[in-house]
């Protein structure tokens, strides 16, 4: 593995999945990176809400298959995230389209590296208080936000 040990655990939103596996890295082309963040999701290092493999869901591609695999990462809500959850919404109700017959993911993320005091990892830019992004929420609530480079960085990959 190419990383060095980490000592504290990373939620990944789908924008970070989506880029990772669709976009920027795919596993044909990039096998050491995967097996690296593989590795990590086997630690219970990297993990992200339900609600993320149901944004996942919605689509029914490779990362909808390689997700499937990895089930076992999408984490199943707790009373303590689903009172993060509704306070993130209650500060920040812009964040999520309520038409939505799926509810958004990123309140979900940001409260579940809230309760365990984790990183969040994301694809999305800062928005503005009108249309805030997970960026954002997580500034407002101390929460470490990286983007797919930084977090690269952090984990000490080098290939």
């Amino acid at each position: 593995m190419s990383q060095r040990t980490l000592i504290q655990g990373n939620c990944i939103d789908t924008s970070a999945l989506i880029d990772l596996r669709n976009r920027f890295y795919p596993p044909d082309i990039f096998e050491s990176l995967w097996r690296d963040i593989e590795d990590l999701i086997k630690q219970g290092l990297l993990i992200a809400p339900q609600e993320v493999y149901d944004e996942i869901s919605r689509k029914d591609d490779e990362l909808l298959e390689w997700a499937r695999r990895f089930k076992f990462m999408f984490e199943n809500l707790d009373p303590l995230q689903s009172g993060e959850a509704k306070r993130v919404m209650a500060d920040f109700p812009n964040l999520v389209d309520p038409s939505k017959q799926i509810p958004d993911a990123d309140p979900f993320v940001i409260a579940l590296a809230k309760t365990k005091n984790w990183k969040v990892i994301t694809s999305e830019k800062p928005g503005s208080q009108i249309h805030p992004k997970i960026p954002d929420a997580c500034r407002r609530y101390g929460i470490s936000c990286l983007s797919l480079i930084e977090f690269f960085r952090e984990c000490g990959f080098k290939y």
